[in-house]
């Protein structure tokens, strides 16, 4: 970051992330303020900071950090002795986030269970959607926790060999 706005590619960053995150269902400006957190530097700002790096009105960047601080995806929290909040991305938010849709596994798979049994004396096509449906939830229930087993290890892992993270790149 140059200055107190945000660099166009830096821009270009950040809206990129915000329309990943509304085809999920998200505003875009919340979208936004989830991207600018995650290379903002420093890592913790204020809702000034926030608005001035994305230039955008404070109530904005206000309104859509109140949809994430409840989520989760971002901290709110005061340091001592100041008067303001800042924000930052919770460091568990990804995987608190899929955990919490994985929760939602169980659920779905119940209530495709009640739809089966509502349909149990149907001929099969009118229930192969339904049974797709639940078929794969109770995959989903039963692979999720050996995935979280697996993040867990290779996290494990990594952590050994890179304390800081900084030579990690995508590949």
């Amino acid at each position: 970051m140059t200055g107190t706005t945000a660099t166009s590619e830096e821009l270009e960053f950040v809206e990129a992330v915000a329309l990943q995150f509304e085809q999920q269902g998200l505003i875009r400006m919340s979208g936004r303020a989830i991207g600018w957190l995650l290379i903002c530097d420093p890592a913790e700002q204020t809702l000034g900071q926030i608005a001035r790096a994305l230039s955008v009105s404070v109530s904005s960047i206000s309104t859509a950090l109140r949809h994430l601080v409840p989520s989760q995806l971002v901290e709110r929290f005061r340091r001592p002795g100041e008067r303001g909040d800042r924000y930052r991305i919770n460091p568990h938010a990804w995987i608190e986030h899929a955990m919490t849709q994985a929760s939602r596994y169980g659920e779905f798979k119940r209530v495709t269970a009640r739809g089966l049994e509502l349909l149990a004396d149907e001929p099969p096509v009118r229930s192969r959607r339904l049974q797709e449906m639940y078929d794969f939830y109770e995959w989903l229930e039963r692979e999720m926790p050996l995935v979280w087993s697996r993040w867990e290890q290779e996290k494990k892992e990594r952590m050994q060999h890179d304390t800081c993270g900084a030579d990690r790149r995508t590949q």
